[in-house]
């Protein structure tokens, strides 16, 4: 209750400047994107490498999830099973909405359930709140004053996991926010790191979400765009 009462509270987040740092395999991009957000409903990611440019954008509702390839004039959708079938991470729309935004959630599951919970010190202040499902290995770590500073999911059955590690937390619009977020994708084989730093965001503002007409898209295989 006391890291819920800490956390970001809102309905709608436009972050209208965002600055992304990605290295897959030793490979490194550094691109803008902005993001929006209406809780509970709808994700929108748009990657603009080039002058404003929208390259890539993503669509994340609590079904499915859409990226949209502008530059090839592709597209490819996928329910959020996939990332169990090819990562064996059991992850939906409401964990990714809570890594995102830096709230509190157990993964794979819409609802909390405090008996589930266990609460352990970490030292230096901290404590984790760890969950466990037939999958999934989860630690929260909370600092001193129940803000989140990580969160490790971890699999079951592969050696994929997925850490998030947030700082530089600043008020806006009297929403306390982490400005630099972290993730780490890895497993035995590969790592992804992308580093999120929020330069303008503002909240509970009307907002429009309106999906992409695919008309004069091809649909791919999603797996074409992971081997990209």
């Amino acid at each position: 209750m006391q890291v819920q009462s800490a956390e970001p509270k809102f309905e709608t987040a436009n972050v209208s400047k965002m600055a992304m740092e990605l290295n897959v395999n030793d490979r490194n991009f550094n691109v803008s994107a902005t993001c929006k957000i209406k809780k509970d409903s709808a994700i929108y990611l748009s990657i603009q490498p080039f002058f404003g440019i929208e390259v890539f954008k993503a669509e994340l509702t609590p079904d499915s999830m859409k990226v949209i390839d502008k530059m090839n004039r592709r597209f490819f959708v996928v329910d959020y099973h996939f990332f169990k079938q090819r990562f064996g991470v059991d992850v939906d729309f409401y964990s990714l909405q809570g890594l995102i935004f830096n709230q509190f959630f157990c993964v794979g599951q819409k609802t909390i359930q405090p008996k589930n919970l266990k609460i352990n010190a970490v030292g230096t202040g901290n404590n984790s709140i760890d969950f466990e499902s037939e999958t999934m290995q989860q630690s929260t770590e909370i600092n001193s004053l129940n803000l989140i500073q990580q969160v490790l999911l971890k699999a079951k059955n592969s050696g994929y996991q997925l850490k998030t590690t947030y700082g530089d937390y600043a008020v806006e619009n009297t929403v306390n926010i982490p400005h630099k977020i972290s993730m780490t994708a890895s497993s035995e084989k590969s790592k992804a790191v992308c580093n999120f730093s929020i330069l303008r965001v503002d909240f509970n503002n009307k907002l429009t979400f309106a999906a992409t007409n695919t008309d004069r898209y091809t649909r791919g295989d999603i797996e074409q765009l992971m081997k990209k």
